[in-house]
């Protein structure tokens, strides 16, 4: 992790040059398992201006070139910018009485904001929280004064942060956490936005991830950006840092996850991640927390960069086909790219061989 200052006059400096870093694989902005195999966070370390709190989301206003940030804290605080990382809090803003901001822009001079709210006259309906976790929402003329709607759109939305996506047919997309019946991220869909339909099983079939935040590309294909829950690895009872891990899908509802991580500083939880593509470049935001204490987190982020995992095409192809022949690898985890396809290198039987990621 570098230096926070030296980490900080960098971004700024990428951001009002007007640099950008590059964000897709031969020239087309696109994630897929080829594209996020060899992804990369340039994510900076948290300073003491940095915004305190967890759950950022950013919104980016085209028409004025200004970010705009709210964060999950106490209070909860909004705040705007012209460069994405240095922030001022908004004076008179008016929030629901929530928390877990996301944010859709429905028109012309017109948001909703999703939001969670704890219901303390209704028991849990998971392990992790005594009270009630709803999804509820407000609409804004000016992404500033909010004006909280009556009713529950989604009655039980576990531990975790949701985030609604909108898709360009006006239908929509709720990732969320949930320990029923099994601990993971979950769907749900609508095709207006307020009336939800849960959907079976998790993100990934992986029990230890959280907070996604997804991401239309201009392909039409999906983004996202998951933070981990920091439970101890197989064969350990130690707890460990919280990272962030990248995952692509064709349709928003298959998800294919990268094992290695995205983001992992040492003694850092990295969580609550926010993406956003802003031109052709992406960048994330996410709460930074030393030694895993959320309670002095700080927002935080940095750029993402898609490409292709470091392998030469010229080399011999790994097997498509179970009658090809086998190829072997040498080393466990190994990443490669071959004709548009990505492979990571799995002991099968014994034996190091290329397998195609499904």
């Amino acid at each position: 992790m570098k230096n926070s200052l030296l980490g900080g006059i960098l971004l700024a400096a990428l951001v009002l040059g007007g640099a950008s870093a590059p964000a897709h694989a031969d020239g087309v902005l696109s994630a897929t398992p080829a594209t996020i195999a060899g992804a990369s966070l340039d994510g900076l370390a948290a300073t003491p201006s940095s915004p305190p709190g967890v759950s950022p989301e950013v919104f980016y206003d085209d028409a004025t070139g200004t970010y705009y940030l709210w964060t999950t804290d106490n209070p909860a605080t909004m705040y705007t910018s012209k460069d994405g990382t240095a922030w001022s809090p908004v004076a008179g803003a008016t929030l629901p009485n929530g928390f877990d901001w996301s944010i859709v822009k429905m028109g012309p001079n017109n948001y909703r904001m999703y939001f969670a709210a704890i219901n303390p006259n209704a028991s849990s309906e998971v392990e992790c929280s005594k009270q009630r976790k709803e999804l509820r929402y407000a609409t804004s003329t000016n992404l500033t004064n909010w004006t909280t709607q009556p009713g529950v759109l989604v009655s039980s939305v576990g531990c975790g942060v949701p985030h609604v996506l909108q898709k360009p047919d006006g239908s929509y997309l709720l990732y969320y956490n949930s320990m029923e019946p099994q601990h993971g991220m979950y769907i749900a869909t609508s095709p207006d936005g307020l009336a939800w339909t849960k959907r079976p099983g998790i993100i990934a079939n992986d029990p230890n991830l959280v907070d996604p935040a997804p991401l239309r590309m201009p392909d039409g294909t999906y983004l996202m950006i998951a933070s981990t829950t920091g439970a101890p690895r197989p064969g350990s009872s130690a707890q460990t840092s919280q990272e962030l891990r990248i995952l692509a899908s064709t349709d928003g509802l298959s998800w294919t996850l990268r094992t290695e991580p995205l983001l992992a500083p040492s003694g850092v939880s990295v969580l609550d991640p926010a993406v956003k593509l802003i031109g052709q470049q992406l960048r994330v935001w996410y709460g930074y927390a030393p030694g895993g204490n959320h309670a002095n987190s700080r927002i935080t982020s940095g750029l993402l960069t898609l490409k292709p995992a470091a392998a030469s095409a010229a080399t011999t192809p790994p097997a498509t086909t179970p009658t090809a022949e086998v190829k072997t690898c040498k080393k466990a985890g190994a990443q490669r790219v071959y004709q548009g396809d990505a492979y990571v290198c799995r002991k099968v039987k014994g034996q190091l061989i290329w397998v195609k990621r499904s």
